[in-house]
C-alpha cells in the first residue's frame, strides 16, 4: 500500500507545560462494505448501503478532519495498547461524502478517544495510532475511526500522546465507519484506505494551570518593581 504523502505533524511549543492541539484533513476511498441483521443473522458484502438513511457505496471518496489534544488524560493501558480520553479534551473526528456529513445529528452521547500502541506484543511488536469517535442519538449509534499501522514498530518512540507524527512512516492507514439502527437493529460497516493526510495550522498552545500561576507571579513581580521605582 502506498505511503501517505504527509510528513510532519508539528512541534511542541513553549515546553512541556503546554497542551497543543494538532489538526489534520484527510481523504479516503471506500473499498469494502457489509450489512448485517442480528435479528435474522442475514448479511454479507454489499456494493452500497442506505441503512444510515443516506447511501454509502464502494468507491465513494471520504473527506474528513481529525484533531488530537496532547493534554488528554490516560484512560486505560492494556496489553501495550494505551487509550487517552477525557470529556474536555479537544479530540475530534468528522467525515463527509460529497459535502454531506455522515455523522449523527442531535447526538445525545459522543466520545472521541485516541489509542496508541508502541511495539505492542498483541500486534506482533508493531506500532499503531488511531482516533475513534463514538456517538448515539434516539435512533441510532455510529462509530468512525482512522487508524495508522506500522508493522516494523519504528513509527513511534513511546505510547504517550505524540508531540509530532510522521504519517509516512506508517505502512497502512484505514478509515472505518459503522452504523446501527435502534429501530430495525440493522447494521452496516464500511472501510477503505486513506489517500491523503495534510496538517493544518497548529493551534496556539493551551496554558496549563501552573503556567497561569507563573504568569501571574511574573506580572506581580513586574508590578512590585514598578511600584518601588515610582517611590524613589
Amino acid at each position: 500500500m502506498k505511503k501517505l504523502p504527509m510528513l510532519l505533524a508539528g512541534l511542541s511549543l513553549f515546553g512541556s507545560a503546554q497542551a497543543t492541539v494538532f489538526q489534520f484533513n484527510f481523504t479516503a476511498k471506500i473499498q469494502e462494505m457489509v450489512e448485517f441483521s442480528p435479528m435474522t443473522f442475514d448479511g454479507g458484502a454489499v456494493a452500497s448501503s442506505s441503512v444510515s438513511g443516506s447511501t454509502v457505496s464502494v468507491g465513494d471518496v471520504i473527506s474528513g478532519h481529525f484533531s488530537y489534544d496532547t493534554a488528554t488524560a490516560l484512560f486505560s493501558n492494556q496489553g501495550g495498547s494505551v487509550m487517552y480520553s477525557a470529556p474536555a479534551a479537544l479530540n475530534t473526528l468528522g467525515a463527509s461524502i460529497g459535502g454531506n456529513s455522515i455523522g449523527l445529528s442531535n447526538a445525545n452521547y459522543s466520545s472521541t478517544n485516541v489509542q496508541i500502541a508502541n511495539n505492542a506484543a498483541a500486534l506482533g511488536g508493531a506500532d499503531s495510532f488511531g482516533i475513534a469517535s463514538l456517538s448515539a442519538n434516539a435512533y441510532a449509534s455510529e462509530m468512525m475511526a482512522v487508524s495508522f499501522f506500522d508493522k516494523s514498530g519504528l513509527a513511534l518512540n513511546a505510547a504517550t500522546m505524540p508531540g509530532q507524527l510522521d504519517f509516512a512512516s506508517f505502512n497502512r492507514s484505514t478509515f472505518y465507519y459503522t452504523y446501527s439502527s435502534n429501530a430495525t437493529h440493522a447494521m452496516m460497516g464500511a472501510n477503505g484506505a486513506l489517500t491523503s493526510v495534510t496538517v493544518m495550522e497548529v493551534a496556539a498552545p493551551v496554558p496549563e494551570p501552573e503556567t497561569y500561576a507563573m504568569l501571574l507571579a511574573g506580572l506581580a513581580g513586574l508590578a512590585a518593581i514598578g511600584w518601588k521605582g515610582r517611590r524613589r
